[in-house]
């Protein structure tokens, strides 16, 4: 045989030996799952060292050589998680795949065997025929057994075994003293990882000193706020190696804005400061913390309940540590939390089986978990611009099979809780603008609840409106009817609001600009230019901002153009008054993510007595790229609205959310034609007389029956 020929051949083998090959393959965390629900299902693998990977899916095994359903193709990722995106499966029908990784020096491994999934899809099961209902906490047993279909409580199922129980629980923080501290404590001696304690590394730390604000004692409303300098941990500044900081070693740092004399003392707070306890963020990529989590805390948690319920899950390092600099998560790294935390959660699922694991908040992509509840999703005062793109998302995860608890949030009442948005609205107007924001995305997996935190009495929120039958929806949500772009173009009093001047840093003239900003002349919506925000990192928050003098107590539209471009996590493009003391409706009600083209957004409202303030456009701890053009200004009210419409088989729902501003008056009244004869449903449960056209107004909702 020719040496070359030899020689070629050898190469390829020792590649056939080194490449990777997934290990421990799995479809939606079992083997070969009989009754798959998800109609969207996770393919999870493991093979360290992975930096891509492809999966197919197929109807037929020899199918895959050219599959009918779903190719991936080459994904550029080190995460062992792929969720199907391909043609819609159908319920009864089994399906094939397969999956290879590439390693770090880009060589593909071998096509996993052949493996199989049968699907057995169908909505989730609820005590009425056209809705879901959870409860978060608080109630009598008996109550929530009567009433609700999943809650907080495993004494419900003593009263109706068929109500889902889902246990609260943390992952990524840590409570100081605790009982899950002492287990993970007992758990870090037995495994040898220390003599006593938990191993310090399980902990996220700050390198660089940060100041950090939060309550003292508990998260309350009542409790006082206190700001503390934590010091930052580098390990360049422990010269000799032994943990400690030593008097000689802190008179001459290598790393001067580090000044923890401890790791333990520069590890990243949360919620609230002691005493009497403290709480942490952890380190979610521990595998060591994964496998405490997975084989010990989450075991002992489930005795009882169907699933579990993950509080503060979020896609970037919570609470102030998304603002500081992180030791474990330096900012070139910042992603990889995600990935960690999907990973985590991934291994958590495994070893929990069919028990349901949900998260507060949780919206990555891959889903990897069962579920998720938006805490917090929407009230009254929620601008169109916030409601639309939490109505899509909340119908693109039904449509992927994850189980939503949807949480509307009333308005303030201080009988009821301590927070809760203030709005000028009769009761029975905030119960129904709530149940219909539900009825717009109610499909196979979603929960309706209504309460704000800390939930104790969110279960005097029951209506018996949410008793009355309307049938299954024949279609998604769609536009009803909206009004236009009727913004005024004239009176402008922002200046240079088009950016077409610069000043002679090249920046937007007559604006404070901040880092990243820079004036585009290539993509604009007209004139010569707009500002563009590039994103590279979800730290951003770049507050450019013009100052202003207004009237008191009068009524201002401000609006403006935004385009995006994969703007992901965090806050989003924003356009926003601020400093406006005692100002209606001054919130950020202008928020944009993903990829858009050019939209006009705009908000309304009503300064106080202090007229003076600044109007501001930003990105915030996001990534991607955003566009601003055609800020305006302009004295008075001025509404873009849109009402939001869903047929169901034995009724119509109309939405109609404000623009902003928290204006509910007369003045925002539209009257629309139904295209039939409804009655309208009132809280109490019955119905008005027989109407053929509808009234509504800002924050207005009409559940209408046939």
């Amino acid at each position: 045989m020719d040496r070359a020929l030899i020689g070629l051949l050898a190469v390829a083998a020792a590649g056939a030996v080194w490449a990777l090959e997934p290990a421990n393959v799995l479809c939606e965390w079992q083997a070969t799952p009989s009754a798959m629900a998800d109609p969207c299902p996770e393919f999870y693998w493991e093979a360290p060292g992975q930096t891509a990977y492809q999966v197919q899916v197929a109807g037929s095994a020899e199918g895959l050589g050219a599959p009918d359903l779903w190719d991936s193709g080459r994904v550029k990722t080190n995460l062992p998680i792929a969720e199907y995106e391909g043609r819609p499966l159908e319920s009864g029908r089994t399906y094939f795949w397969r999956l290879r990784v590439w390693d770090a020096d880009g060589r593909a491994g071998q096509w996993s065997p052949v493996r199989q999934f049968t699907t057995k899809f169908g909505p989730l099961p609820g005590r009425l025929a056209h809705i879901r209902t959870f409860l978060n906490f608080g109630s009598r047993p008996e109550t929530i057994a009567k009433l609700y279909d999943l809650s907080f409580r495993k004494e419900v199922k003593d009263h109706n075994p068929r109500v889902r129980a889902v246990n609260y629980s943390l992952l990524a923080t840590m409570v100081i003293p605790s009982d899950k501290a002492k287990r993970l404590a007992e758990f870090c001696v037995q495994q040898g990882l220390t003599k006593e304690g938990i191993l310090e590394d399980m902990f996220l730390h700050f390198r660089e000193d940060h100041n950090v604000t939060l309550h003292v004692g508990a998260e309350r409303a009542g409790n006082p706020r206190e700001t503390r300098r934590c010091p930052g941990w580098d390990p360049a500044n422990d010269r000799n190696g032994d943990g400690i900081v030593d008097d000689r070693e802190a008179k001459n740092l290598v790393n001067p804005q580090a000044t923890g004399r401890r790791k333990q003392d520069c590890r990243v707070p949360i919620y609230f400061w002691g005493p009497p306890r403290d709480d942490f963020v952890m380190y979610v990529g521990h595998p060591e913390y994964q496998r405490y989590l997975a084989q010990v805390y989450v075991q002992d948690r489930l005795e009882g309940f169907d699933g579990l319920f993950i509080d503060t899950t979020p896609a970037h390092i919570p609470g102030p540590g998304g603002g500081g600099e992180i030791l474990e998560y330096p900012t070139e790294q910042r992603s990889q939390w995600l990935r960690d935390m999907q990973v985590m959660l991934a291994k958590v699922k495994i070893a929990i089986g069919d028990k349901l694991l949900s998260a507060n908040g949780w919206h990555a992509k891959p889903f990897v978990i069962d579920g998720t509840e938006w805490e917090n999703w929407l009230n009254i005062a929620a601008p169109l611009s916030r409601v639309e793109p939490r109505l899509k998302a909340v119908a693109d995860l039904d449509r992927r099979g994850a189980f939503q608890m949807v949480q509307y949030n009333p308005v303030y009442d201080p009988e009821f809780g301590e927070f809760g948005v203030k709005a000028d609205v009769p009761v029975e107007q905030d119960r129904m603008y709530g149940l219909g924001l539900y009825y717009l995305v109610h499909g196979n997996y979603t929960y309706f609840g209504i309460g704000q935190h800390p939930y104790r009495k969110s279960e005097q929120k029951w209506f018996p409106a949410i008793e009355r039958d309307i049938g299954r929806p024949t279609g998604p949500y769609k536009v009803w009817a909206e009004s236009g772009e009727t913004l005024p173009t004239a009176g402008n009093l922002l200046k240079n609001g088009g950016f077409e001047q610069a000043d002679a840093d090249g920046n937007p003239a007559d604006w404070v600009a901040a880092e990243p900003v820079a004036i585009d002349p290539q993509v604009k919506r007209g004139g010569r230019s707009s500002v563009r925000v590039d994103a590279a990192d979800p730290t951003i928050n770049n507050i450019n901002k013009q100052y202003v003098t207004l009237k008191p107590n009068t009524f201002y539209t401000l609006s403006g153009w935004i385009r995006t471009e994969n703007l992901a996590g965090g806050q989003g493009a924003q356009i926003y008054p601020y400093e406006f003391e005692g100002a209606q409706g001054g919130g950020i009600n202008i928020v944009v993510h993903g990829t858009t083209d050019w939209k006009l957004y705009s908000t309304v409202f009503k300064t106080g007595e202090d007229p003076e303030g600044r109007i501001n456009f930003r990105v915030y701890q996001s990534t991607g790229r955003a566009w601003f053009d055609d800020l305006s200004l302009v004295e008075g009210a001025y509404y873009a609205w849109k009402v939001l419409g869903r047929e169901f088989t034995r009724g119509l729902v109309l939405v109609k959310p404000t623009p902003g501003g928290g204006d509910y008056g007369e003045q925002t009244e539209s009257v629309h034609d139904l295209g039939g004869t409804y009655r309208r449903l009132k809280m109490d449960g019955t119905l008005g007389p027989p109407i053929t056209r509808v009234r509504l107004r800002h924050g207005e909702a009409a559940i209408l029956v046939k």
